[in-house]
């Protein structure tokens, strides 16, 4: 057994020496691991493997054991460099987890260096070593994994952008002259037509990479506000998939129309039919352009909406604490039937009677009476889930 004292820093001070003497042989076996094992490093050619790759090995052993081959294991370890390799592992289209393989890689080809520059009576300098190399492990990859995920957030936030102005570029274009300076500037192909999805719920960002993956060729997304718009560029695409794909809660869509104002005016139809839906009550589906036309209108005039349902329902809710007059009202008004009503309630139809001359009492409004029973369906709708 190696003491301790100076006897035992010396025996470190020699096996750190011996290791860096290894150096350039160890190298060469540690790329042949790496390639031989990792599939994303056998792809990489021998210059980028030796100037990328084997340069950060080489820096990641002479970090550790030139302070302890000079006796100094006290040196605060720079990790600059493997923070910086970190970010190159991303910019040379490498994952993460293959790079952090590679790293636990050369910290056993790197450990069976040790062992075998051990010289017999060193041996009981291998405990302390372990425990050296293990807590100098554990801080080189977590600052490598720093740097990468760093300059992944880097790129996505610049990527995010990109995208969401090549959006809003495309949506400002004032005429085919503009759109065509938007694909030039941009450098991307145009779609003669594209169909406006607008995607909303609490992970449809994180989610925007995977739905243009699954999405057709072309397809445009960014950011609109705190939710995702979409422009499909295929015309037989179906939204109800990509708002699947996206997780969203509320998704509503367009028609397929060409770019520049015309798009841009689709867009703002889009913004108004998830307006009108999240007025309404709906709290998940997909709405078209066809869907909610009555919400829709209403959503267009939100004065007259508003003032509508304050002359209206507010007598009536005053008095309706348990909303069975309002529960009433809206099953008469979508099947004009006394009977089918009473059926729907599981009352009598003298009951429903009762409730709809209530309603008239309180409201002036008839709902027997087309022109009254418009202004109700118009009330209703217009207060939406808060008069139920």
């Amino acid at each position: 057994m190696t003491p301790e004292g100076p006897a035992g820093e010396a025996a470190r001070r020699a096996i750190a020496g011996r290791v860096l003497a290894a150096v350039e042989d160890l190298l060469p076996e540690m790329g042949r691991t790496y390639q031989a094992e990792i599939a994303e490093y056998a792809r990489i050619d021998p210059d980028q493997l030796e100037q990328e790759v084997l340069r950060t090995s080489r820096r990641f052993i002479e970090e550790y054991f030139g302070p302890l081959s000079t006796g100094r294991s006290d040196v605060e370890v720079d990790l600059s460099d493997l923070s910086r390799a970190g970010r190159r592992r991303l910019e040379m289209g490498i994952s993460l987890d293959s790079s952090l393989h590679a790293f636990r890689l050369a910290g056993r080809e790197t450990w069976k260096a040790v062992v075998d520059a051990i010289e017999p009576g060193q041996e009981g300098a291998l405990a302390e070593l372990a425990a050296g190399w293990i807590d100098y492990m554990d801080r080189a990859s977590s600052s490598f994994a720093e740097g990468y995920l760093t300059a992944s957030h880097e790129h996505l936030r610049r990527l995010d952008a990109r995208r969401s102005a090549i959006v809003d570029a495309l949506l400002e274009a004032g005429d085919w002259g503009e759109v065509a300076a938007v694909a030039a500037r941009f450098s991307i192909q145009l779609a003669p037509a594209y169909r406006p999805v607008l995607l909303s719920g609490p992970d449809v960002m994180v989610r925007i990479d995977l739905l243009l993956q699954q999405a057709a060729p072309g397809t445009l997304a960014g950011r609109r506000g705190d939710k995702v718009l979409a422009l499909l560029s295929d015309g037989v695409a179906v939204p109800h998939r990509l708002a699947k794909t996206a997780q969203a809660k509320l998704a509503t869509f367009g028609r397929a129309v060409t770019p520049g104002p015309e798009l841009a005016a689709e867009v703002r139809h889009v913004e108004a039919v998830l307006v009108a839906a999240d007025r309404a009550g709906h709290t998940d589906g997909v709405f078209g352009p066809d869907d909610l036309l009555l919400e829709q209108l209403l959503a267009g005039s939100e004065r007259v909406s508003r003032d509508l349902a304050a002359q209206v329902l507010d007598p009536l809710i005053a008095q309706d604490p348990d909303r069975i007059f309002v529960t009433t009202l809206r099953t008469y008004l979508g099947c004009g039937s006394v009977p089918e009503t009473a059926a729907h309630e599981m009352v009598h139809a003298n009951t429903v009677a009762y409730r709809l001359r209530r309603v008239r009492e309180l409201t002036g409004l008839d709902a027997r009476i087309p022109t009254d029973a418009t202004l109700l369906v118009l009330a209703l709708a217009a207060r939406g889930g808060t008069a139920r």
